[in-house]
């Protein structure tokens, strides 16, 4: 198969240097790809391709956009609605005239196996770097992104995975060796099982979390490693494994709870977030038609308005909870949820992407102390469970618990998470239904086949090992 999703990243590599090592504009010669012996041949040209991966997180098909917004899309009933124009859009969120020619599904993929091409380049590499401790890092930094970038990639197009089961569901392609050649990125691939998917992911963070340094400024650090361990344990239902890094990274990575959930968005780089993508008003996903706050927001000139919190969950905040919203005037002060005054006024939106240059939170602690919650509240241990849940409410100003449920940790998860791309992989990890609002399409259960993105048809067609997804 021709995987169009790497040979663009080839080509981009042969062209910078290209742009930057050729004396004469003529004296160009015909290639097809470039010999990473030439393109990542000093420490220095290494630590540029890390610099360069972390950069393509921020894509709008990844982290800038899609990887966030997306998952909310795929169940939003009863919790936001589509309003915007893009098809695209529309059709995942509605699962009309949703096909495998969908743009998005297939941005998504292209733009992630890119990425992940990225962090194997690096990885092919290291033999150049000769101090020890570099080395590592930047194992572990490539390791991070291929395990964060394969786990979405599981999530999004294969079905949840099942404990206790062989987990033999189709996930994604893995691909762990670089490609620098045109010949080498047509090498055709099948879908890995579910099970082999988690198990790489696994390994990689696994390995992530033993190389890299504990502070390492704004990128990945061997406590953000584990957090996203703990996010995978999660999703297979591995409990007790979920609630051990949980718990290392609560207990030992510095990380404290920010003053309110809105600090976590408005500034940067917080005493909360254990990982988050670097924008800036210059270097973002987008001020018209991607970017989180462009389909988020409706404040003022921000924002289109494309996404709109219904009032069957915003009013499941209490009054005094400063995620919810206290009341329906544009004037008012607003909380986390506001009514719009810019595009499509008069509806509901989350003030959590406000402006198109801030920092995305991707991990952040309040997710680690709901893992240990849940994970308690499983095993019976009520009084921690309560006590974890409880620091999230107090933080926010809602009324603490006196007791604890699984149910309550559950719902404080969508409290708290809400918007942030975690709503539809809870509601399937819970093989729990998805309740319609009213007028729009019936009752589905989370796992159903239509609530996964298909394989982009274009590749389909290229590679006759890869298997579609039912329905498309």
């Amino acid at each position: 198969m021709k995987h169009t999703f790497i040979r663009p990243a080839v080509l981009a590599l042969a062209l910078g240097l290209s742009l930057t090592g050729c004396k004469d504009p003529l004296d160009i010669a015909p290639q097809q790809g470039i010999d990473v012996s030439v393109a990542l041949n000093t420490p220095e040209k290494v630590g540029g391709a890390v610099v360069g991966m972390y950069a393509k997180l921020d894509d709008p098909r990844l982290y800038g956009t899609d990887l966030i917004l997306v998952p909310e899309l795929i169940g939003p009933e009863n919790y936001i609605r589509w309003d915007g124009t893009f098809t695209n859009y529309r059709q995942i969120a509605t699962r009309s005239s949703f096909t495998s020619l969908n743009t998005t599904a297939a941005g998504i993929w292209q733009r992630a196996y890119e990425d992940i091409n990225q962090a194997n380049l690096v990885l092919s590499a290291l033999p150049v770097v000769t101090n020890a401790d570099l080395k590592a890092q930047y194992e572990g930094e490539a390791r991070f992104v291929r395990g964060l970038l394969y786990f979405d990639l599981v999530r999004l197009y294969g079905q949840q995975y099942q404990p206790g089961t062989a987990n033999a569901q189709l996930g994604v392609p893995i691909t762990l060796a670089a490609n620098t050649t045109v010949d080498q990125a047509t090498v055709k691939l099948p879908r890995a099982t579910v099970a082999q998917v988690y198990t790489q992911v696994i390994n990689d963070l696994t390995i992530a979390m033993q190389k890299l340094p504990e502070s390492n400024g704004t990128r990945a650090t061997t406590y953000a490693a584990e957090a996203l361990l703990a996010r995978v344990y999660l999703q297979q239902s591995n409990f007790a494994d979920a609630r051990t890094a949980a718990d290392d990274v609560i207990t030992h990575s510095g990380k404290s709870l920010a003053g309110s959930v809105a600090a976590i968005f408005a500034n940067r780089n917080g005493s909360e977030t254990l990982f988050e993508l670097q924008q800036n008003d210059q270097n973002n996903a987008g001020t018209s038609n991607d970017g989180l706050a462009t389909y988020f927001a409706s404040d003022g000139g921000v924002g289109r308005g494309d996404v709109r919190i219904l009032p069957a969950f915003s009013t499941q905040y209490e009054d005094s909870d400063a995620r919810g919203t206290d009341s329906l005037a544009a004037s008012a002060t607003r909380k986390l949820i506001y009514l719009g005054d810019g595009a499509r006024p008069g509806r509901l939106r989350s003030i959590k992407y406000r402006t198109y240059g801030q920092n995305i939170p991707i991990i952040r602690l309040a997710e680690m102390y709901l893992i240990r919650a849940e994970a308690d509240v499983r095993a019976g241990n009520t009084a921690d469970a309560l006590a974890d849940v409880n620091r999230i409410r107090t933080r926010s100003g809602a009324t603490p618990l006196t007791t604890v449920t699984l149910e309550d940790v559950l719902h404080e998860r969508q409290l708290e998470l809400a918007f942030e791309g975690f709503h539809i992989y809870d509601l399937k990890r819970t093989n729990a239904v998805i309740v319609p609002a009213s007028g729009t399409t019936p009752a589905v259960n989370a796992n159903d086949p239509k609530l996964i993105l298909p394989i982009p048809q274009h590749d389909i067609n290229l590679n006759e090992l890869l298997v579609q997804n039912p329905g498309f």
